[in-house]
């Protein structure tokens, strides 16, 4: 890990080779439901060297990531017609953030933006044990008897806890800020989040460097090998706070992060011209 290595000062559309390494414990503290497409599963997988473990794909994280700085861009004035999946507006802090394909969206633009946070499956600390179920059964008003069941629900069980990584690539102190954030304003996961998937989410610190150094599988099979507390992972990851990211003033970040991507994108508008 490269010590010299800092925050940019600005947003650019070439890499520049930088990687913010953001670690959490995300904890479960109601049974939530992760799944692909049948009602009566909950997603884990048998890894050779980890065991059984619970999981939530990434793209399940990042898609509630994404929706949550879009509520909050909206919230401050900024694209607030920007929408997934089909009427991206390709041109503000969340489409900059997390991609998107001009030609496919409602914009229509001639250009696509790759995503700048990177992410990985979120693992639980511990190996599967119990898998919450339960049965939902309508209630007749006039007999109150309930009849046929209606479905099964299975589901994570209150208090597992995964370990998480999100990367941003090319880090400036308002895009960080802006991740960090929503980050800590995840408070539902999952499918039903209505009534299902309260959850709580832990930053354990960062690691920038030139390079992604650690992964969420690395990470969680140290802790078999060397036998090691999964509170020691938290040593691995320097405190957010020596950051001094803008936190207290996130609605700035974002008019930072809008006034710079329209005078790229005028830029790049000019040289087509």
């Amino acid at each position: 890990m490269n010590k010299n290595i800092t925050l940019f000062n600005d947003i650019q559309i070439l890499p520049r080779g930088v990687y913010l390494q953001i670690g959490f414990i995300l904890k479960t503290l109601d049974p939530t439901i992760i799944r692909s497409n049948e009602p009566e599963e909950v997603l884990t997988y048998k890894y050779q060297e980890l065991g059984n473990r619970f999981i939530i794909p990434w793209r399940k994280f990042k898609g509630k990531l994404r929706r949550l700085v879009m509520e909050q861009q909206r919230n401050f004035g900024i694209s607030t017609q920007c929408a997934l999946k089909d009427n991206l507006c390709m041109k503000c802090p969340a489409c900059f953030l997390f991609g998107g394909t001009g030609e496919t969206s409602k914009a229509g633009v001639s250009y696509n933006l790759l995503s700048r946070v990177l992410g990985e499956t979120l693992i639980s600390t511990t190996e599967v044990k119990d898998i919450f179920t339960y049965t939902a059964n309508a209630v007749d008003e006039k007999d109150y008897t309930t009849g046929q069941a209606l479905i099964t629900t299975v589901a994570v069980p209150a208090e597992i806890e995964f370990l998480g990584i999100i990367t941003l690539k090319d880090p400036t102190k308002d895009l960080a800020a802006i991740l960090i954030d929503n980050l800590n304003r995840v408070k539902r996961i999952g499918a039903s989040t209505r009534e299902w998937g309260r959850c709580e989410v832990n930053i354990l610190g960062y690691i920038l460097s030139d390079r992604e150094d650690v992964a969420v599988y690395e990470l969680i099979e140290k802790t078999i090998k060397e036998k090691n507390k999964e509170s020691e992972i938290r040593t691995l990851f320097k405190n957010i706070e020596s950051l001094r990211l803008p936190l207290k003033d996130i609605k700035n970040c974002y008019k930072n992060i809008n006034s710079q991507i329209e005078k790229i994108l005028k830029e790049i508008k000019n040289e087509h011209t």
